[in-house]
């Protein structure tokens, strides 16, 4: 009877244990070639997934970490069509959300996005500069640098690259604490970054 009794349990265990690891904050992607939100990239150290994000986008949105998501992340933003909202907090009802329109100049792009870090994340300071056209995603794009405050009062450096493929915007935003944890892993954002592929 016991056997019989556990042997119905098993199932029932192997379920829950799967609910249990798809409510897990944070999934490991391993160093290797990863697919993710319309972009293949070639990762060469383990970074972290989030799997829980306050914030949305109108494209498919990913979110990465190697430390910590206050310490430094990678956000990759694949294909906002014109019209959408590059990043918006979950569930926000605001009637007038900052969009992006597939005319925008990198200027502009990079204006938008300064706007948006600002409202997502109460930023105090959100500027960026150094704009400069590049390849990206096998594509002609730009780059940019960027500094931000927000409510913690804590500088944090960032980068992103960006393209205008389809009349949708792709990108990809990585940022750190400025004292530290941006230069950390700025070389193998820089790698990653450079293998960039857009997929969809």
């Amino acid at each position: 009877m016991t056997s019989i009794r556990l042997s119905c349990l098993r199932p029932l265990v192997f379920a829950l244990l799967l609910l249990v690891a798809a409510c897990a904050p944070y999934t490991l992607v391993p160093a290797s070639s990863s697919d993710v939100a319309n972009f293949r990239v070639d990762v060469d150290m383990p970074w972290n997934k989030a799997n829980m994000l306050r914030v949305e986008s109108s494209a498919p949105l990913a979110v990465w970490t190697a430390d910590a998501p206050s310490l430094n992340s990678i956000m990759f933003i694949g294909g906002v069509r014109d019209g959408g909202a590059v990043l918006r907090v979950s569930n926000d009802t605001d009637k007038s959300p900052l969009i992006f329109r597939s005319a925008m100049t990198p200027t502009e792009i990079v204006e938008l996005w300064e706007a948006t870090i600002a409202k997502v994340n109460g930023a105090t300071i959100a500027k960026g500069s150094n704009i400069q056209p590049v390849t990206f995603g096998g594509v002609p794009g730009f780059r940019f640098d960027f500094h931000f405050v927000t409510r913690d009062e804590v500088d944090r450096t960032g980068m992103a690259y960006a393209a205008v493929k389809g009349e949708r915007l792709y990108m990809i935003f990585y940022s750190g604490t400025k004292l530290h944890h941006f230069q950390l892993r700025q070389a193998n954002v820089q790698r990653l970054i450079e293998s960039a592929r857009i997929t969809g």
